[in-house]
């Protein structure tokens, strides 16, 4: 049955499916001959279909292994790159603060050390006075040091509070247009 080379694996499954029904004789239950030579005909079209694919399978799933390798290593090379970045980053910003530089203007960016809004961090929160806790209802009431309060305070005062430490971090910007 040379025909069956260009049927699909599903048609060749349904040809399979009506020559199995044929195949037994319902009143004699023999074997029909004729029935059984075309299956046997049909057999290595399936076979080669299914094993052509099963190789197209393969090379999918070659293909998506080589993606994520590569993925792999692009997040691999985009860590190395962010690294290289925070170093140089931190070694400019240090040297520029070492040499008291705060801003640098060239035609094709301004280098500038920009000073941020203070912050808090919080370092032991069981030393936090109760006055600096906060009360928010979620399903039960967590008691958290109220940030913005203690803040407040240091710099109304100029004291720490015990537990937290309240700071001004400054932020190297490379500016691409003219400020």
């Amino acid at each position: 049955m040379n025909t069956s080379q260009h049927l699909s694996l599903w048609q060749i499954g349904t040809e399979y499916q009506n020559l199995f029904a044929r195949l037994y004789d319902q009143e004699t239950g023999e074997i029909n001959e004729m029935v059984e030579g075309e299956l046997n005909a049909l057999a290595p079209s399936a076979e080669k279909k299914c094993i052509a694919i099963a190789s197209w399978i393969k090379n999918l799933e070659a293909d998506k292994a080589q993606i994520e390798y590569m993925k792999e290593e692009i997040l691999k090379r985009e860590a190395a790159y962010q690294k290289k970045i925070d170093e140089w980053t931190n070694y400019l910003d240090s040297n520029m603060k070492r040499c008291k530089i705060k801003e640098i203007a060239c035609p094709y960016f301004t280098i500038r050390i920009k000073t941020n809004p203070y912050s808090t961090d919080i370092e032991d929160e069981t030393l936090i006075p109760e006055q600096f806790m906060k009360s928010r209802e979620i399903i039960k009431v967590e008691t958290k040091p109220d940030k913005n309060a203690i803040k407040e305070e240091v710099l109304r005062t100029g004291i720490q509070v015990p537990g937290a430490l309240v700071h001004q971090k400054t932020k190297l910007q490379i500016l691409t247009d003219k400020v």
